[in-house]
């Protein structure tokens, strides 16, 4: 899916996660003027000769003479004092490190691996300009920084020497900096990605991003997702706002660009975006009925459509059937259906509920219906039904055939059935041929796995069936085994070697039916006919007692069993049928998943 842009939500100040501080709304000065990557100091070519006769005057001198002069950790002064500097300022350079003063603030030494990046910055010159104190170190060896008019320099253990300045410092600074939650600079400030005018830089726990929106803190759970997904180069884009903690359920969330990021306790850290997002907005984001999200979004569904699931409910996005949520009772009924791989396929309208509790909701196949005190009706469209074969969301096998013909229900005990016939294309999908309506037995039909009985219980079978023969007063032109009927023609029903098979008799015993009387009587019944293979070869072996006589034929009425249609639909389907055409037949609820 190319998801579509959210919402511009107001950047609002940041609320603390559990087991952080709080926040105070971080200031946007203007970013550093030249921002660059912290670089190692570099070896010169020969150190400079350091000399006791070169003078340090003035406050430098005094710094120096408190540092303990030529034998303290600067050593001797290797060039001459320079003044009239930047905001009339003077610096002086001594064996290992420099010392730079300003009326407003004072002489200040720098040393090690801060003066090296300073300097590669410019020194007094640099954005960073002059230092406010002297370099702080936790303790001997390990991690220290300084800090100057506009920033402060880390020099951090196993990683480099990294300057935080302008915009991005004011926030860290506002964070507690290195005492703080997000710890200690990972890398310099990275500007120009993924666009002019937005820089990010990295923390221990965390990064902050400066951009059009401000400068924000992306840290914890949200920050290591946020990072996963390409950071602001990824398709959330920048933070529109700070974290915002406290949310029922102790979750927490960040508006970002083109979307949101959600923590949440015991399910996890998960991006709603694009059309999803902006449909979950407007259902009230997470204080509406569907809740938190408890998965990323997943795409590369059918035809080519996404979901992403939450927690009381999913919303589905596909072209052509918009973006749907789909919940409760009605939705819990779709997922054990398969949904959008299942035969209703997606949903193309909201849930609708009125005062009596009757709720509805349209799919691309079908509908379906809350009913108070009877549960879930489901309702299929015929178009629905060859497409369900492409996905596997038909029960019972279609066996790989050539054709695939339908005969469904809508609901138990009804008698009328909507048949379509679905022809495999090259590709090996199907798809519609043509369709028609027709009769089951005027019981209805059985449910799944139940034997039909005799035929004057009326029901008609519910499964997959192969086709191998037909019958009947001339053959209209099938490719189907065809067996020409006489005035001796029966079909078993007697519990013998007979039953459920075509055989010849002068006599006519209930229950063996007769099949030339029911050909020629004016309704002509089986003037034509297909033999439906239930309980019999090749489908099965005979089971006594479990169902005979199961045909399709003419007369569209209710049978005792049988399918029928009117005589010019039956002739289509047989001048169509090949031997091993499957026969699927039932009520949609027990046929399509």
């Amino acid at each position: 899916m190319a998801p579509t842009g959210s919402p511009d939500p107001s950047a609002s100040a940041p609320v603390q996660e559990p087991g952080r501080p709080t926040a105070p709304t971080p200031v946007d000065p203007a970013p550093p003027k030249t921002p660059s990557p912290s670089i190692a100091p570099p070896a010169p070519s020969a150190p400079p000769v350091a000399s006791a006769s070169i003078p340090v005057s003035g406050a430098i001198g005094l710094e120096h003479q408190r540092l303990g002069g030529d034998a303290g950790p600067l050593g001797p002064a290797t060039a001459a004092q320079e003044c009239g500097l930047s905001q009339n300022g003077c610096y002086q350079k001594f064996t290992n490190g420099s010392i730079a003063w300003t009326s407003q603030t004072g002489a200040h030494s720098i040393s090690g691996g801060i003066e090296a990046s300073w300097l590669q910055q410019g020194g007094v010159g640099s954005y960073l300009a002059y230092p406010l104190g002297s370099s702080e170190c936790a303790q001997a060896g390990s991690e220290c920084s300084q800090r100057f008019q506009r920033g402060s320099v880390y020099d951090v253990t196993g990683k480099g020497v990294y300057p935080v300045w302008g915009g991005i410092n004011a926030t860290y600074q506002s964070l507690g900096g290195a005492r703080g939650y997000l710890g200690l600079p990972q890398e310099a400030e990275q500007c120009g990605v993924p666009a002019g005018g937005t820089c990010t830089q990295h923390f221990q726990r965390g990064l902050i991003y400066y951009g059009p929106a401000g400068t924000w803190q992306i840290w914890g759970a949200i920050g290591g997702m946020f990072d996963a997904l390409g950071g602001s180069s990824g398709y959330l884009g920048y933070p529109k706002g700070a974290e915002q903690c406290g949310l029922p359920g102790g979750a927490c969330v960040q508006q970002f660009q083109r979307g949101a990021a959600y923590f949440v306790p015991g399910a996890g850290t998960f991006p709603v975006w694009g059309a999803i997002n902006a449909r979950y907005e407007a259902l009230g984001r997470n204080r509406g009925y569907l809740g938190y999200p408890v998965s990323g979004e997943q795409c590369g569904l059918r035809d080519g459509g996404c979901s992403q699931a939450f927690q009381r409910g999913r919303i589905y996005y596909a072209a052509g059937s918009g973006t749907q949520a789909v919940w409760g009772g009605l939705g819990q009924f779709y997922a054990l259906r398969g949904g959008q791989g299942g035969a209703l396929g997606y949903p193309v309208t909201a849930e609708a509920c009125d005062s009596g509790g009757f709720c509805s909701q349209s799919f691309q196949f079908g509908v379906l219906e809350w009913i108070p005190g009877v549960g879930v009706r489901y309702r299929l469209v015929s178009e629905a039904y060859c497409p369900a074969l492409n996905v596997g969301a038909v029960k019972f096998p279609g066996g790989g055939a050539q054709r695939v013909s339908f005969a469904v229900a809508d609901d138990y005990p009804s008698t009328r059935v909507t048949f379509i016939t679905c022809v495999r294309q090259a590709n090996g999908s199907y798809a519609k041929e043509w369709g028609a309506l027709g009769s089951a037995g005027e019981s209805g039909f059985a449910r799944p796995g139940v034997a039909t009985g005799p035929t004057w219980q009326k029901y008609s079978p519910t499964g997959s069936f192969s086709v191998t023969e037909a019958f009947g007063l001339g053959n209209p032109g099938t490719a189907l085994t065809y067996r020409t009927l006489n005035p001796f023609s029966r079909w078993g029903g007697q519990l013998n070697g007979n039953y459920n098979q075509y055989f010849e008799s002068s006599s006519s015993v209930f229950p063996d039916e007769n099949m030339w009387y029911y050909a020629t009587r004016p309704s002509h019944d089986y003037r034509q006919g297909v033999v439906i293979n239930y309980n019999r070869p090749p489908d099965s072996p005979v089971s006594m007692n479990a169902g005979f006589a199961i045909f399709l034929h003419g007369n569209n009425l209710p049978t005792w069993g049988c399918i029928a249609l009117n005589d010019g639909d039956l002739l289509q389907y047989m001048r169509t049928a090949h031997a091993g055409d499957r026969f699927i037949m039932g009520v949609a609820y027990d046929v399509f998943n």
